[in-house]
Order: structure tokens, then C-alpha cells, then sequence
């Protein structure tokens, strides 16, 4: 997490900055759902645009792992070729929220 970031984004208002943070956790987990779904289908269209929308909310955020992560299998073949690994993202969700909580006690 970049805390610069996070704490330019706040302006002032830690609070409601955490509340919109734990929206987007929230709204990504209920998305995550579906996602293994998508990779069995083969549904890597519909995968990347998920990942492209959860990587802006991570940028705005100042998550900077959590776009990293999701821009090394954005191009059009990598999840085809790699997959995308749920468990490995889900950790990094999990620090991002304790990192969030840790910025805004």
C-alpha cells in the first residue's frame, strides 16, 4: 500500500476514506466469487474486464500490489496461458484490508 497516496486520497476524512476502501473489498470478494467460474468456462474476456475494473479501484487506493499483480496477466493471452492465481490475489486482498484498518485506526 502506498500511504501517501491512501492519505492524499482522504483529505482529511480517514473515516469515510476506509468506508469507501472496505466498498470496494467488499464489491471485489462478492466478484471473486464468480471468477473461477469464469476461468473454467474459459471466460477470459469477461475475467480481464473484472481484473481491469478491481486494478482502477486498487490504483485509486494506492494498492499497488494488488495492480501489480493484476497487470501481470492483463494482456490478452496471459490468463489464457497462466490462469490467474485467486488464492495468491485473495492474500493480497486480505493484507490490503489489514493495511487500510492499520491507516485509518
Amino acid at each position: 500500500m502506498n500511504p501517501a497516496n491512501f492519505l492524499k486520497m482522504a483529505h482529511g476524512d480517514l473515516a469515510g476514506l476506509r468506508e469507501l476502501a472496505f466498498d470496494y473489498f467488499n464489491d471485489t470478494r462478492r466478484q471473486m466469487t464468480g471468477w473461477l467460474a469464469l476461468v473454467e468456462a474459459g471466460n477470459f474476456k469477461q475475467l480481464r474486464d473484472d481484473l481491469h475494473r478491481c486494478k482502477g479501484g486498487a490504483s485509486l487506493f494506492g494498492l499497488e500490489r494488488i495492480v501489480a499483480l493484476i497487470g501481470s496477466c492483463e494482456s490478452a493471452s496471459a490468463l489464457e496461458e497462466r490462469g490467474f492465481d485467486l488464492t495468491s490475489f485473495e492474500m493480497e486482498l486480505t493484507e490490503a484490508e489489514r493495511a487500510v484498518m492499520a491507516m485509518t485506526a
